[in-house]
């Protein structure tokens, strides 16, 4: 009975052989299937490992373990092939810098070979590349100011204030003593409406450089801003006793005089601050001397004539820099005879650049004015009148013809070429004035004591229209 109903299923029907056979061929099953997906598990390991090592074999090593540090330093510029010397210069650059990376060279030497190339890309106008070398100049070195000051003066060339503030107090911390970048800080502050950290920057770059115009021009505007102005004239007058020149101070004496009704000395002062124009930044070695670094031949020669009073030797570096870059250039002869000692070295400098380019209107023009100085009216003529057929259409260029057909005593070719020069430039007082020379020459006195007054309404303080409109008035009293 026992033996039966073991052998009995649910249906009440006895488990025959083939059912046995299969229920111990199920209980087998999983240990195949175990065994199936370890084979393919070690199949898939072994195709991995295969395909990997021909993966380097096709792929260099190197470039599955490039530095991070590569990412940061940025790619050279499309046009760099304009200027084949900066090419190369920026080429070798770029790849001491990327060796050095990969080398694993000290953060300090990656630091400084990045900002000495952020200075190659800034002097010569990739002043967003020139950026991205200083930030990693400034994130890998620990001593240098000058790497977070460049970068700041780059920041602050865009506007931006708030990240330009810590650059700065980095660099007068590391450099206390570079009286420009208080000034930069000042400057930054006072955009910030921060007036009292602006006053004390102002204040130490002042005790840098006694006398400073820039910083008490700087507190003159803060003084203004808090309705000091008694204090902004005391510093407006210190500073134009040490700078005459600068339009700057000149104008915001105005604006001083007018808030005090002075109605004709504002007058005065902006009438000055007009005839001055421009007003150049304050020298700044660190950034000024990148310009020694430029490949752009016309750019170093525009320098050249801005650091010639600023930074004489600054500017005689640049024009070196021109010339070697440049030897046949006719340009840079006609900066030279700006710049030399004599006339005779002035006039040996304008023939060469006619000698290198014998259609070059401003070479032509500058030698007819310097022979009519030096009494050679008639070459002085010749050269003038080939200035204008060239280009030189100049008031300068019709008063010099006109001054020397006057010494020529050809009256009436003189008087209308000086009236082709007040039509260029109407509100040149000294151009009036050589007209009413002229006019004077030619018998025309009535006319010519017009334009003498015509002088003094331009520039109230001219002496020799003065002495002559006297002069005239004299005579007329006879």
């Amino acid at each position: 009975m026992v033996k039966a109903a073991k052998r009995r299923t649910h249906g009440g029907r006895q488990a025959g052989p083939a059912v046995i056979r299969l229920a111990r061929r199920d209980a087998r099953l999983p240990l195949r299937v175990l065994l199936i997906a370890l084979v393919l598990i070690v199949m898939a390991g072994a195709v991995a490992w295969f395909t990997s090592r021909l993966l380097m074999r096709i792929e260099p090593p190197g470039r599955l373990t490039e530095p991070p540090l590569l990412t940061t330093v940025p790619d050279l510029p499309d046009t760099v092939g304009a200027l084949p010397a900066f090419e190369r210069a920026i080429t070798e650059g770029d790849r001491l810098l990327r060796q050095a990376i990969r080398s694993g060279a000290s953060p300090d030497t990656v630091g400084e070979m990045a900002g000495r190339l952020g200075n190659l890309y800034q002097a010569n106008t990739h002043g967003e590349l020139a950026e991205a070398c200083y930030r990693l100049a400034t994130d890998l070195t620990t001593d240098n100011p000058r790497w977070p000051y460049l970068l700041a003066y780059r920041l602050q060339e865009r506007g931006e204030t708030e990240t330009v503030t810590p650059l700065l107090e980095r660099t007068v911390e590391l450099e206390p003593n570079y009286a420009p970048a208080w000034l930069k800080l000042a400057e930054n502050r006072f955009k910030q409406g921060k007036f009292d950290e602006a006053k004390a920057a102002y204040e130490r770059r002042l005790g840098l450089t006694a006398g400073d115009p820039w910083a008490l021009l700087g507190l003159a505007r803060l003084a203004i801003e808090v309705g000091e102005w008694s204090q902004a004239e005391s510093h407006l007058l210190v500073a134009i006793e040490a700078a005459p020149q600068s339009a700057a101070l000149h104008r915001l004496l105005a604006t001083v005089h007018e808030h005090y009704g002075r109605t004709t000395a504002g007058g005065v002062s902006r009438q000055r601050a007009n005839e001055l124009g421009r007003f150049y930044a304050a020298p700044d070695p660190w950034v000024d001397g990148l310009i020694a670094q430029s490949f752009d031949v016309d750019w170093l020669l525009l320098n050249v004539s801005r650091y010639a009073l600023l930074d004489a030797d600054l500017s005689r570096l640049l024009f070196d820099r021109a010339r070697s870059l440049a030897p046949e250039d006719p340009d840079v002869y006609v900066v030279l005879h700006e710049h030399v000692e004599t006339l005779e070295e002035a006039r040996r400098a304008l023939e060469t650049a006619i000698s290198l380019d014998n259609s070059h209107p401003l070479a032509h023009m500058r030698l007819g004015e310097l022979l009519y100085r030096q009494g050679e009216h008639d070459q002085a003529v010749e050269l003038l009148g080939r200035s204008i057929h060239l280009g030189a259409d100049t008031a300068d260029a019709h008063r010099y013809m006109g001054l020397a057909l006057t010494a020529l005593g050809r009256l009436d070719d003189a008087v209308v070429a000086l009236e082709q020069a007040v039509a260029r430039a109407p509100g040149d007082a000294d151009i009036h004035y050589s007209f009413a020379y002229v006019l004077q020459r030619a018998g025309r006195q009535f006319d010519s004591t017009r334009e003498l007054r015509r002088v003094l309404e331009l520039n109230p303080g001219h002496e020799l229209a003065e002495r002559a409109l006297a002069i005239s008035n004299s005579g007329n009293e006879r």
